[in-house]
């Protein structure tokens, strides 16, 4: 093994891909990320065997240094306290090096499994309400873009610093990730033009 070179500027994608090797590779390559100096390992989400919050939580604790992040979930395939409790978790678990990483997701195949496309308006409330409940608020009566909520609690005593990401493409996405996330997740593979555009 070569010495590690810090490349806080670098990250890397833990199982790339859509057809991953499995969940059990994911710990050696996070480790792996690590010993390399990289600053971030994303981790993807696919309705197989890559569920985000337990292969985010591997992550985390089988790392000292590296950032995680998601890149990414989505904010409508789970109840809004489930993804709120979920990140602090791995916020206090991780030290702080935990990024929830949120986007779209694949119009077609939401529609195809009977999932609501996420809008703007959605992500934009999304990012409003988790950042209100971390902390310590609660939310009475909520009906707006995410839906329908009696009550939206968590606990009092929060004062969790949790950072958001908003993977981007176009200039609306774009916009909202620079105005209301604390980090934008371009795409992979993009031209040196559309990098420098987005």
């Amino acid at each position: 093994m070569s010495e590690r070179t810090d490349l806080p500027e670098l990250g890397c994608y833990l199982l790339a891909g859509a057809a991953a090797e499995g969940p059990a590779e994911l710990p050696a390559q996070a480790r792996r990320a690590e010993e390399l100096g990289l600053g971030t390992a994303f981790v993807s989400e696919r309705w197989n065997v890559k569920e985000a919050a337990a292969l985010t939580g591997a992550a985390c604790a089988v790392t000292d240094r590296i950032q995680i992040a998601t890149a990414a979930t989505n904010h409508n395939t789970r109840h809004p306290l489930i993804t709120a409790s979920w990140a602090t978790t791995l916020h206090r678990l991780s030290g702080g090096r935990f990024t929830l990483g949120v986007g779209r997701g694949i119009g077609a195949l939401y529609q195809a499994f009977g999932i609501p496309p996420v809008t703007t308006a959605q992500l934009a409330d999304f990012a409003d309400v988790l950042r209100r409940l971390w902390r310590g608020e609660t939310i009475v009566n909520y009906d707006g873009p995410l839906g329908e909520y009696p009550i939206l609690f968590l606990d009092s005593e929060f004062r969790e610093d949790i950072r958001l990401a908003l993977v981007g493409f176009g200039p609306r996405t774009l916009g909202l990730g620079g105005a209301l996330f604390d980090d934008v997740i371009l795409h992979t593979y993009f031209t040196p033009e559309t990098l420098a555009r987005c």
